[in-house]
């Protein structure tokens, strides 16, 4: 039996040998962005976790805090990425709030949810419509879910898209879709995973989400087809993050910043970097660091193919720096 025990001891120790060497010997091409420029800053109130949307050349950005956890904002800036110039529009109506969500259909956007410190209990589940042209809000259908904090947003073919929502207790991997034609919400198919502090982006009919933390933290990815109402696992990032961003250019996917772990207070480590994933060959690449240094809970957004940063924190401050990159 004492033999017996040995040799199992011994299989175990090659096999978890074996696992650890497969992947360090996992490999990611670096496809660095070399074409970062700086812009205006953003003359509002330096923010983080605030909320934004794209309209033709210009994009929006409302709600966020100025304070660590605190000082939460409910003002609306339009950008002219034509002329590098903000606007001050009129102010969200509903209560100021973190880490809403935002998204643009036609000529209206739609933004909601949220919540604020210290969240527990504190979570909005109000949606409102902006009429971009007449610069008017008025209120939609509500959330029906319970997860409404932190949720991963996006649009496909005129839908809004939401996932891996927070509760004042609970991480949930419900999936709904916001039909502005219908002012419907209809629950779909659950992530594989729950948890929050998720990042994604879109790519034609596929939305793409991962990331984030639930007591752990993660690096694993997933792609929900709108289509088929499925999810599968795609490939793992280089490394774990929560508190990202994503973005998608040119059928390309991008992720970017965010912190190794949790807070400052338990060692987690700020960064800087920005990954790629190409959809057709299932891979990520580095793309190198951000020049505006590291950081968390940023505003990104797309237009005319060029990629925008708009604020966000480091551990000592909030943000107003804009930078624009080119692919």
């Amino acid at each position: 039996m004492k033999n017996k025990n040995k040799d199992f001891r011994r299989w175990h120790y090659f096999l978890l040998l074996a696992f650890l060497q497969l992947g360090a010997c996992q490999k990611f091409e670096s496809t660095p962005i070399t074409d970062w420029e700086q812009l205006n800053d953003f003359p509002g109130v330096a923010r983080a976790s605030a909320t934004s949307f794209t309209y033709q050349d210009k994009a929006f950005i409302c709600l966020g805090r100025s304070g660590s956890k605190l000082n939460f904002l409910k003002d609306l800036w339009e950008y002219n990425s034509e002329t590098d110039l903000w606007t001050r529009k009129t102010d969200f109506p509903g209560e100021a709030r973190v880490k809403a969500i935002g998204a643009t259909i036609g000529d209206k956007a739609y933004v909601g949810l949220g919540a604020i410190a210290p969240y527990a209990g504190n979570q909005f589940y109000d949606f409102w419509e902006y009429d971009i042209t007449n610069d008017t809000w008025k209120q939609v259908a509500s959330f029906p879910g319970k997860a409404s904090n932190d949720l991963f947003c996006t649009v496909i073919d005129d839908c809004i898209y939401t996932t891996e929502g927070y509760t004042d207790t609970q991480f949930k991997p419900d999936t709904y879709k916001y039909d502005p034609k219908t002012n419907l919400w209809t629950r779909l198919k659950d992530c594989p995973v729950k948890r929050t502090g998720t990042a994604g982006f879109a790519i034609g009919k596929n939305l793409y989400v991962g990331t984030g933390y639930d007591i752990e933290r993660y690096k694993d990815f997933y792609c929900y087809n709108t289509v088929s109402d499925d999810w599968s696992r795609i490939a793992d990032l280089p490394k774990v993050r929560v508190l990202s961003k994503g973005i998608s250019i040119n059928g390309q996917g991008y992720i970017m910043f965010g912190r190794y772990w949790h807070g400052s207070l338990n060692g987690g480590k700020l960064l800087s970097d920005v990954v790629k994933y190409d959809p057709l060959t299932n891979k990520w690449s580095n793309c190198g660091d951000f020049p505006g240094g590291a950081r968390q809970n940023v505003v990104a957004f797309t237009i005319n193919g060029k990629g925008y940063v708009v604020g966000g924190e480091d551990d000592i401050e909030r943000k107003s720096d804009v930078w624009m990159f080119q692919p």
